[in-house]
């Protein structure tokens, strides 16, 4: 069991990991630490940097300064919210479809869909779940409504953004309407849910996806519409799990969400690329990784807003 450090006792430790304090001070670095972020979290950031395999300086970091760490952090912090926004609207954007189709169907009546979707033994859970929420104030009331006979309506308002692709895959599938590749969702999901949780993102922009996680087809061909990305431009930056996951978000985005809108969306994060992102550039100059990853998702989003 690791001892917990005290601030002062973290920035020597990162001093001894070969980690320097040229950009911000020690001082800067234990106000940063002791009220903005904690040492693990800004600590997952020093997964894109190596380590001196051997020599006196063995097991140290290589060029990181702890400014690095903290405008990485930073950066996250911003790109977590744009991924939070997105999937909302991705979210609505499902929720939307799901019920036009019901509404639209003369042999639904919004309750069987739900009652469908209850019944199978891998759902059992989810109207204990729905109860739970009777504790909070935005809820209550439907629950107390429709409990435990919901519309879909009004289901889809109660269950999580997981729980609702399922709904969605069961009753689009169910009907045989076409509907898209589950594990595209299923990327959005697990990247929504990271940021949600506050979970670090940019520290797996160094990080290949598992051989067993290759780029799907739709998201290749995303990119292969855009000309001015070569093909190995986009075979090899496809290849690394933050720019894969984030692509796919942009490629579901495009396709679910309403021109203006999405539009809209594209010109924010084109500014943030353009303005925040680059304020402190020269901190990155020389990661191969990190500049390959800005200039790939630059002409990505460049693309998508014209």
């Amino acid at each position: 069991m690791k001892t917990i450090l005290s601030v002062q006792e973290q920035i020597r430790h990162m001093k001894e990991k070969g980690i320097t304090f040229q950009h911000v001070t020690e001082v800067e670095a234990a106000d940063f630490l002791a009220n903005n972020t904690y040492y693990m979290k800004l600590a997952a950031y020093r997964a894109n940097y190596m380590k001196y395999e051997t020599g006196a300086r063995a097991g140290q970091y290589r060029d990181l300064d702890f400014g690095y760490l903290k405008e990485l952090s930073t950066l996250d912090m911003h790109l977590r919210y744009f991924v939070l926004q997105m999937c909302l609207d991705i979210e609505h954007a499902i929720k939307v479809q799901l019920i036009r189709q019901i509404t639209q169907d003369e042999n639904e009546d919004g309750y069987e869909a739900v009652k469908h979707f209850l019944k199978q033994q891998s759902n059992i859970n989810v109207l204990s779940r729905i109860q739970r929420k009777k504790s909070g104030e935005y809820c209550r009331d439907l629950i107390e409504k429709y409990y435990p006979y919901f519309p879909a309506w009004v289901f889809v308002e109660l269950i999580s953004f997981g729980t609702l692709v399922y709904f969605y895959e069961d009753y689009m599938n169910g009907h045989e309407y076409p509907i898209m590749n589950n594990k595209l969702i299923n990327t959005v999901r697990d990247l929504r849910n990271g940021a949600a949780h506050s979970n670090c993102l940019l520290n797996k922009v160094s990080e290949k996806l598992a051989p067993s996680k290759q780029p799907l087809t739709e998201v290749m061909d995303f990119i292969r519409g855009m000309s001015d990305i070569s093909q190995s431009a986009r075979r090899k930056n496809l290849r690394y799990q933050f720019s894969y996951h984030f692509v796919t978000l942009l490629y579901v985005y495009d396709i679910m969400i309403p021109e203006t809108a999405k539009k809209k969306r594209y010109a924010q994060l084109q500014e943030f690329m353009e303005g925040r992102v680059l304020r402190n550039k020269d901190y990155f100059v020389d990661h191969d990784q990190i500049c390959a990853t800005y200039k790939f998702l630059k002409k990505v989003i460049d693309n998508l807003a014209k």
